[in-house]
């Protein structure tokens, strides 16, 4: 989708989900995520040249390891905020705070590599 496409979009999802919240509070969480989904599969043509061209870079500069750890960690990081925050908005803020919590422990738990790689070389420095 072009950028005004997707404007216009979200304009008009956020009249709809307004209304909806309005009128039938089960069905907006369904409706947020709806709307979050279409987004996302709006912009996956972008989303991919620019992991392309991520990658590319990565590749030139650090392991394809590491680059695939952070990837990982930046969509596990990514996906938890959206997904606390239409908890958040749905009134359910201990739900967002414990869904934060658990994104931020997997995201650490994913670079765990990465800190034993870097305290590994350190190490190997420091002996010299």
């Amino acid at each position: 989708m072009t950028v005004t496409k997707l404007a216009v979009f979200a304009l008009v999802s956020l009249i709809f989900l307004v209304i909806i919240k309005k009128h039938s509070p089960s069905i907006s969480v369904v409706s947020e995520v709806a709307v979050v989904v279409i987004f996302i599969i709006g912009i996956l043509p972008d989303l991919k040249a620019l992991l392309e061209s991520l990658r590319s870079i990565g590749d030139s500069f650090v392991s394809s390891d590491v680059f695939k750890i952070m990837f990982k960690a930046f969509g596990v990081l990514t996906v938890g905020g959206v997904a606390s925050d239409i908890c958040r908005d749905n009134g359910e803020n201990a739900l967002a705070g414990v869904l934060e919590i658990v994104v931020k422990v997997i995201a650490i738990s994913c670079a765990i590599p990465i800190f034993t790689a870097v305290l590994t070389t350190a190490l190997a420095l420091l002996e010299q």
